[in-house]
């Protein structure tokens, strides 16, 4: 029952395999779930050596943030209208702009768990 109630409060995780291989300023975008039943989709980010999850929901109009190269090697990017988040904080760079929601990672090896 505890680890239950536990449960609650963390959110759900889900463990990312094969991450240890994402290099440094890149994102690789991640789907979990079924996006009809609750599912959600993010892009691993990794600066300075470790690894962030930002959501891809761009919060300015709802467009997509793309996996690939980081801007800059530390910007994940709405192409919509080439907004710069910080996967560190989800804090709009040189706009203004509300944050992206971002998850709380902690890699393991080559894997990762994301709580989302």
């Amino acid at each position: 029952m505890l680890s239950r109630l536990k449960a609650l409060f963390r959110g759900r995780s889900v463990t990312i395999q094969g991450v240890g291989k994402l290099e440094e300023g890149m994102s690789k975008k991640v789907a979990v779930g079924d996006p009809l039943a609750g599912g959600t989709s993010f892009v691993l980010c990794r600066v300075n050596g470790e690894l962030f999850a930002l959501d891809d929901h761009c919060p300015h109009e709802d467009g997509r943030i793309q996996d690939g190269p980081l801007a800059d090697g530390r910007f994940a990017v709405c192409p919509l209208h080439g907004y710069k988040f910080d996967p560190r904080t989800g804090q709009a760079h040189e706009v203004s702009c509300r944050k992206a929601r971002t998850y709380r990672v902690e890699q393991r090896g080559d894997d990762c768990e994301v709580w989302y």
